[in-house]
């Protein structure tokens, strides 16, 4: 037999109304936990993957001179792009196929182009191809480019790198036997000239860029006797209208290039490369040229102009730089410690400079009447 007991009448509604429930935060949660989880890998990536590099900070010094152009033979030159990105990567779809991309260069007379899309090697079917990759997902377009690399790897630092940590990854580049070169320095102010002082691991510098031209990078690291080199690139994205016309791609590609603004634009291709000498084009001759500096860095004025003919350089036993062209320059400079301009020498295709004992390195700019170009330096040595 049951029996009703009477008992203390418990108002559950009012409990469950003073007891705060963490449901209704629960978005809040999920982004704070994600957020410490970001926070936790930012902080343990910063602090393991890092390499301190020891820096020359004294100019060149010895009585040899070393010509990255002493061997050029040969009167031809070859026209090379570094830097160019395709439609292989899941999220750039509306740009050009590396066919279109080939294509293109080939017929503007480059011998060679390298695709150097977002973190990864994109394949071509291309026996003589360069391979590339740009690393880097930051907002602050802290990227590097690697040309000749074997494979690619992952951006361990989407958010925040140190110095210490993009050393580690320029590391990483040259033992996969990458060429690392500072892209777009002036882009976003992404590396600046005091942050370049601050890094090793990388070879060259893109001081002509479609973001930013500045040669004069060059000598901030040049006087602390660091050899490092010129390049020119195009940093290609899209084609110019004229060029997209002739493309035979889908009609979602034209739509949302044009949403994005990138259509009709007269675009910066062709306008900014590499020339090697006769003959050297495929990936390991060019490798071997971008590694010893045996290269031109060419900037043309205007689209559908001649290309400026680049020069032979050659460093005599009494230390005399003898420059000689089948182009008549508006203008040679000789360049020296910390940007000083040591000689000028207008309207020739002939200037001979001799090798002061205060010189450390030299480096050579030419105006002609289509571009300019630069040569990498001619600098002391002990060896």
């Amino acid at each position: 037999m049951l029996f009703n007991v009477s008992g203390p009448i418990v108002d559950t509604d009012s409990q469950t109304a003073l007891r705060p429930s963490l449901w209704k935060y629960r978005y809040v949660l999920v982004f704070l936990s994600l957020l410490g989880i970001l926070s936790s890998y930012q902080l343990a990536v910063v602090i393991l993957l890092r390499k301190s590099i020891n820096l020359s900070t004294s100019p060149f010094q010895g009585t040899n001179l070393v010509n990255p152009y002493q061997n050029w033979n040969g009167e031809g030159q070859e026209k090379i792009s570094l830097h160019a990105h395709s439609d292989e990567v899941w999220f750039t779809p509306e740009r050009h196929t590396v066919a279109e991309i080939q294509s293109e260069y080939k017929r503007e007379g480059f011998s060679n182009i390298a695709i150097t899309d977002y973190g990864q090697i994109t394949e071509t079917e291309n026996p003589s191809y360069i391979r590339g990759l740009e690393w880097g997902q930051n907002l602050k377009k802290r990227h590097l480019l690697a040309i000749g690399i074997k494979k690619s790897f992952y951006d361990y630092f989407p958010v925040y790198a140190t110095r210490e940590n993009l050393n580690w990854v320029m590391d990483r580049m040259k033992k996969l036997g990458g060429y690392v070169i500072i892209p777009h320095p002036k882009l976003f102010d992404s590396f600046s000239r005091e942050e370049m002082n601050s890094l090793g691991g990388f070879q060259a510098v893109e001081v002509y860029s479609p973001f930013g031209d500045d040669p004069k990078i060059l000598d901030t690291l040049l006087s602390q006797g660091r050899n490092v080199h010129c390049m020119a690139s195009d940093d290609l994205h899209y084609f110019p209208e004229t060029s997209i016309k002739s493309f035979n791609q889908p009609f979602w590609k034209d739509m949302i290039q044009t949403l994005g603004n990138q259509r009709g634009r007269k675009g910066e291709s062709f306008l900014r490369y590499i020339v090697t000498a006769e003959g050297v084009k495929d990936q390991n001759s060019v490798l071997s040229s971008l590694e010893s500096g045996s290269f031109f860095c060419v900037k043309k004025f205007f689209s559908g102009a001649e290309d400026p003919k680049v020069p032979k350089i050659q460093v005599t036993k009494n230390h005399s730089i003898q420059l000689n062209s089948k182009e008549r320059y508006l203008e040679i400079r000789f360049i020296g410690q910390k940007g000083e301009v040591l000689q000028i020498d207008p309207d020739t295709n002939h200037a001979e400079y001799v090798f002061k004992e205060n010189d450390s390195y030299v480096r050579l700019e030419m105006i002609a009447l289509t571009g300019s170009i630069l040569s990498n330096a001619i600098y002391r040595n002990n060896q």
